[in-house]
């Protein structure tokens, strides 16, 4: 009779562990498709998923920085997920997603030189993450953000002109107040960059800066996350340098 109640008890846990494995399984998050569509500021690419939610502390950038090499990488790790998406290429732009243990891969690739930034998101509803990649020529008007939507960086006075450069504004909630700002060229090339730190709410930069001719330019204060490089915020303007 024990004999009998023990195979019972050791058939049910057994039965349990396996419909534990099959809802975390069946739970665990899937990249199914890739969307790429243009904004003014930069491209958008996104990656859909099935099953969730799909958690911000999930995602990070191995290689936030595509301005040298055009190329930017992304992980998403978490128990169980795996991909079926499959290879996009549009507006220039080529998305990859590969399989890994425990992790996903996005390898999104371009133009060296076309995008000097990368953010992301995750939203819910379907589940989606959000990849930004911010364009590295002087921005369009539509494309210019002296407030950044949730106010982490405003960009209020400044002055670019005579080799120099003048710029204030405020900052809310940056870790460590820290922030960089900065010059690009015309074709996106960084001239000049000072780091800064806010004192209550506030920051200040001035640097002298060259060039060699004439060009359009931006004007950026930008902050970068503490966690993997990625853009946190950003403010720009188009201004025009003059040595």
């Amino acid at each position: 009779m024990r004999r009998v109640l023990c195979a019972a008890l050791a058939l049910a846990l057994a039965s349990l562990a396996a419909a534990a494995l099959t809802a975390g399984t069946a739970m665990a998050h899937r990249a199914v498709g890739v969307r790429v569509g243009d904004n003014l500021a930069f491209v958008r690419v996104v990656v859909d998923f099935t099953e969730g939610p799909l958690r911000f502390h999930e995602v990070d950038a191995t290689d936030p920085q595509p301005f040298g090499d055009g190329v930017a990488r992304l992980r998403v790790s978490s128990p169980g997920i795996r991909t079926s998406a499959a290879r996009v290429t549009a507006l220039g732009v080529r998305v990859l997603v590969r399989q890994g243990t425990g992790s996903i891969f996005i390898e999104v690739e371009a133009q060296p030189q076309r995008f000097k930034y990368v953010s992301y998101f995750v939203l819910s509803g379907p589940e989606r993450l959000v990849i930004d990649l911010w364009k590295a020529v002087p921005p369009v008007p539509g494309a210019q953000i002296r407030r950044a939507p949730d106010r982490c960086l405003t960009l209020g006075r400044f002055s670019v002109r005579g080799g120099r450069v003048t710029a204030s504004g405020r900052e809310r909630n940056l870790f460590e107040h820290s922030l960089v700002v900065l010059i690009r060229g015309a074709g996106g090339r960084l001239i000049r960059e000072r780091p800064v730190t806010g004192v209550s709410g506030r920051w200040n930069a001035a640097f002298p800066y060259t060039v060699g001719r004439p060009q359009a330019g931006t004007l950026e204060a930008v902050a970068l996350s503490a966690k993997d490089g990625a853009l946190d915020c950003i403010v720009q303007v188009r201004v025009t340098l003059r040595s």
